[in-house]
């Protein structure tokens, strides 16, 4: 168990990386993504998160793609106290006046649980596949500020106009309007030095990094160094670090899950790198290093969701054990 302040987070399924057997039936998975988080719920998880993606590329047969914010709404509905969000919302997909509508409905429906990722999208092939036209990459960053400056504008007033680069509103009426009296917190995801990190420091509550702790010290160090040249306190951003995780007994059995979800071939040991992988005691040490470096919010893909308790084993090896009575699945 991990004596250090940590909230764990874990994502829900949603079949844009192949999560789900292959034989499940759409309505099955459906089912089987809101056990996960009610799972998640149980075991002591302080978030449960969503992707933002449309189509899942390369999975053969074509999988189902749940849309984040249908499925955070049912989430909402069959969780109580796990804080929900997207990790992250790819905002060229998205009309933001709309969104805004729609994020500040999650927020009611969750009693005031929302926390809203945003990101400049990591595929605009997807998006382009779809007739969304998307700019380059510069420029979807930029929009990732203004769009948390929008948010947050749409939320205040009660009626709402905004002349952005990207986005314009016209005394537009938004609401209802959200629970959480500020508005929900707002994450800017990704690590990028010049721009993305340049961009949480101005506009973003926090931001979510990935990668082995030696790239992470490195970004936080360029994230202080924004947040002063801001006039901000860098201890005032709040620092997620997502992973993926594969949980084991032991570590033959973690072996076996890396030659099962290595889906792209990967180097045996930079797979291992940049992932959590083994025992619960093992992968527990693993987190330590990145709370060392000050981190207080993990967001844990688990590959292996639906068809094992690698979540479970996980928080109970972090958390400690749970004495609630097991959920409904």
């Amino acid at each position: 168990m991990i004596d250090a302040p940590l909230r764990l987070g874990c994502f829900v399924p949603q079949g844009w990386r192949a999560e789900f057997p292959k034989e499940m039936a759409a309505g099955q998975r459906w089912e089987a993504a809101i056990s996960v988080a009610r799972r998640a719920e149980h075991s002591g998880y302080g978030a449960a998160w969503v992707y933002d993606h449309l189509q899942a590329a390369d999975a053969e047969p074509p999988s189902p793609v749940f849309d984040p914010l249908l499925l955070l709404s049912t989430v909402a509905w069959s969780t109580s106290s796990v804080r929900i969000g997207p990790m992250c919302l790819a905002v060229p997909l998205h009309h933001l006046g709309r969104l805004a509508q729609q994020l500040a409905c999650l927020d009611v429906v969750s009693g005031g649980r929302l926390e809203v990722g945003l990101g400049a999208g990591s595929d605009a092939e997807e998006a382009r596949a779809f007739g969304i036209p998307v700019t380059g990459l510069r420029e979807r960053i930029f929009a990732c500020g203004e769009a948390a400056e929008l948010l947050r504008a749409s939320w205040a007033h009660e009626h709402t106009s905004f002349e952005g680069r990207y986005t314009v509103l016209d005394h537009a009426r938004i609401y209802p309007k959200p629970v959480q009296r500020r508005g929900p917190p707002i994450w800017i995801a990704g690590g990028g030095e010049k721009l993305t990190l340049w961009q949480v420091a101005r506009h973003a509550d926090g931001c979510s990094l990935f990668g082995p702790p030696a790239r992470v010290a490195h970004k936080l160090e360029i994230l202080a160094g924004h947040c002063r040249a801001a006039g901000r306190r860098p201890e005032s951003v709040r620092v997620a670090v997502v992973l993926d995780c594969l949980v084991a007994d032991t570590e033959a059995e973690a072996d076996r899950l890396v030659e099962l979800h290595n889906r792209h071939g990967e180097d045996v040991v930079s797979y291992r790198r940049r992932r959590l992988v083994g025992t619960p005691a093992g992968c527990a040490q693993q987190l330590q290093e990145y709370l060392d470096l000050g981190v207080k919010e993990v967001c844990c893909h688990f590959p292996d969701a639906v068809t094992s308790d690698g979540l479970e084993k996980l928080a109970a090896a972090v958390l400690g054990p749970r004495s609630v009575s097991a959920p409904a699945r």
